[in-house]
This record gives C-alpha cells, sequence and structure tokens, in this order.
C-alpha cells in the first residue's frame, strides 16, 4: 500500500519492518465499509513530554475524500481522549487540511504553525513542508460533533 500511495523508496521489508512502529503509539487500518477494502491506514506518534503528537492519515488514490477525512476526525479525536495532550500535528506538503476534511467551518480548528520551505524531495522536485495543529481545547468545544457526524 505504501508503494501505491507514492512514498519515497522503501527499504527491504526485512529493515523496514524493523523500524516501522518505532516512534509510534497507535495505528488504524481504515477500510473503505462500502466495498469493504482497505483503503489506507492512519497513525499516531507516541507523545512528546510537551504533551503534542504527530498524525498521519495515508489514504490510497482513487477513495472518495469523505473517507480521508472521516478518517483523519476519528484519529484526532482518538489522540485527544486516549492522552493527555495539548496538540495533534499534522505534516504535510499541503497548505491546508482541506484535503482531510478540515476545510470551510472546519478549517478553523487548525492552526497553521511554520512551513518548512524546500523541506522535502519527493519524485525529483523540493516540496514545501507545512506543520498544521489542531488544540485541545478547540476540539473539545468544536470538533466532538464532527465525530457524532461520521455514520
Amino acid at each position: 500500500m505504501l508503494f501505491e500511495l507514492g512514498r519515497v523508496t522503501l527499504p527491504t521489508v526485512d529493515a523496514y519492518l524493523d523500524v516501522f512502529t518505532r516512534g509510534v503509539a497507535a495505528q488504524f487500518l481504515v477500510v473503505n465499509k462500502g466495498s469493504g477494502e482497505v483503503a489506507g491506514f492512519t497513525e499516531l506518534s507516541e507523545a512528546t513530554p510537551a504533551g503534542h503528537v504527530q498524525a498521519a492519515v495515508n489514504i490510497r488514490r482513487g477513495q472518495d475524500e469523505k473517507i480521508a477525512a472521516d478518517a483523519a476526525v476519528l484519529t484526532v479525536n482518538f489522540a485527544f481522549a486516549m492522552w493527555r495532550i495539548r496538540k495533534v500535528y499534522f505534516q504535510t506538503h499541503e497548505e491546508s487540511l482541506a484535503g482531510l476534511g478540515f476545510s470551510g467551518e472546519r478549517a478553523l480548528l487548525v492552526r497553521q504553525e511554520a512551513t518548512l520551505a524546500d523541506h522535502l524531495y519527493f519524485q525529483g522536485r523540493t516540496w514545501d513542508m507545512h506543520i498544521h495543529s489542531i488544540r485541545r481545547a478547540q476540539w473539545d468545544e468544536h470538533g466532538v460533533p464532527l465525530v457524532k457526524e461520521i455514520v
């Protein structure tokens, strides 16, 4: 699935599996309820002493955007429900988290923390890395209703 998602070149399977879960506190398979196929996976890093976790949502190409949005909401909700953390971070080459369903009013939950210019080299070019965060206070007030919208 990682090759299909277009991730950077992966090491041998044995080497990859040795470090696959290092620093990862939780991983979830995302299943398309309509077809039953695995649509992707999400993960959360171990919490830092400052009370932050890093989230990642990886969805196969061609899937409905709602699957990515629902997966992102459920992953963020799990992080805040599971641990006493202050922020959930997303690092992406996208300037916003609209592709994960955080657009319109939902975009108010997301704060742009930083942009690292030309930080990533992938597919023959450099990309900016955008660091976004969702804070507990905003999630507690506005995020929980998003979970209730997921059918």
